[in-house]
């Protein structure tokens, strides 16, 4: 099975300082994400570059355990992105393969748990129906924006996100995550932002 691809070309430029703290200054108190982002975040820091790495990561933040379910504001999860991006830039060729690598495993972290396999039912009647419940599993991993999507085509798409605190790499990563979890063959992403927290993502496979 095919890894799949992912948009090519430069950085993005999102990878700043800047950007993280525009997106923080967005947020309000009433915008969450489930713990399991941080668990998936800090999982890979342990996996890819040790205990200390994660540890360290750890410290900045305000809560030192995450349970998956309960929420936890945004910025504190931003913070915790950016913090593990930064670090695991050199590994991954940059601060948005970083994020592609981080996002890629919220969708086998989501479809393992009790919600995940209810909506795995939906793979039954193919991968398109499961895809065409992505907005719900958006709004049951965070509270913030919307996503919508639109299908170009049998095996093709388009994602997007509206008031979404996420960057679009993390899109990227985890429909590739999916992708691979569902056995898709050659799946294929492709992100942008289109507005100060408006993400679309174009994605197909054969």
């Amino acid at each position: 099975m095919s890894d799949g691809q992912t948009s090519p070309g430069a950085e993005s430029g999102l990878g700043t300082e800047l950007e993280l703290k525009r997106r923080l200054s967005l947020a309000t108190p009433v915008d969450t994400v489930r713990g399991m982002s941080f668990h998936t975040t800090l999982d890979v820091l342990r996996l890819d570059l040790g205990v200390e790495a994660m540890e360290r990561c750890l410290e900045s933040l305000k809560e030192k355990s995450y349970k998956s379910f309960f929420t936890y504001p945004v910025s504190e999860y931003l913070r915790l992105q950016y913090s593990a991006a930064w670090l695991l830039s050199e590994k991954h060729g940059g601060f948005d393969n970083a994020v592609r690598r981080i996002a890629s495993g919220i969708a086998p972290g989501f479809l393992g748990s009790v919600v995940g396999k209810a909506f795995m039912l939906l793979t039954k009647e193919g991968p398109r129906q499961l895809l065409n419940n992505m907005p719900v599993a958006y709004r049951a991993a965070s509270s913030f924006g919307e996503a919508i999507v639109h299908w170009t085509g049998p095996r093709s798409g388009v994602l997007t996100t509206k008031r979404d605190f996420l960057l679009y790499m993390n899109h990227e990563g985890g429909l590739m995550g999916l992708f691979r979890t569902l056995g898709i063959q050659n799946g294929r992403v492709s992100g942008r932002q289109i507005g100060p927290l408006d993400n679309e993502v174009t994605f197909s496979w054969d």
